[in-house]
């Protein structure tokens, strides 16, 4: 009766070890799983400046893809430049000739474009860009949607496809879900 009771004990504990052994082993697996999607394919960043308002607000978290790094016309991107992880609208992909006017219209290869979320009319920093500007390969050029005061393309010419991080997925705002 002793021996049974120790067998069914013995039992028991063998099968414990066996499910945290299972525990263990499936939290490493999803620790990793984790660890790999946002080293590799998801990035989060907090945007840090009031350049992509009203559309982005400083503080709102960002979710990007890592893996789109071809971004079309109109698609927000982080990038870094100059040490800095900014947040910006592009307007103008490889290929394209822009041309930012003194009457404060933005035109792509000698075409009008119509923003219909942008509130004020985008004119050019004339100490940094000379206009019109040919994009090569691998450039983009970008603006924020706060174009009065916006630091982007305008300012710091234009931006290389080895400098973008990704494009936007979500926002998570900071206030006012």
């Amino acid at each position: 009766m002793f021996k049974e009771k120790l067998s069914k004990i013995r039992e028991k504990l063998a099968k414990s070890k066996t499910g945290i052994r299972r525990f263990v082993r499936n939290c490493f697996i999803i620790i990793i799983s984790l660890w790999i999607m946002f080293a590799f394919i998801i990035g989060v960043d907090t945007v840090g400046t009031y350049d992509m308002t009203p559309a982005l607000n400083m503080g709102d978290r960002i979710i990007y893809s890592r893996i789109d790094k071809s971004p079309v016309s109109q698609d927000v991107i982080v990038f870094k430049k100059d040490g800095n992880t900014c947040v910006a609208r592009v307007v103008a992909i490889p290929g394209d000739t822009v041309e930012i006017t003194e009457d404060g219209s933005v035109k792509i290869n000698g075409n009008l474009i119509v923003e219909d979320k942008i509130y004020s009319l985008t004119y050019p920093y004339t100490d940094y860009v000379s206009y019109p500007i040919t994009l090569g390969s691998g450039e983009y050029f970008v603006l924020g949607d706060n174009r009065r005061t916006g630091v982007d393309s305008r300012y710091y010419g234009t931006v290389k496809s080895d400098e973008i991080k990704g494009t936007l997925l979500l926002v998570i705002r900071q206030r006012n879900f």
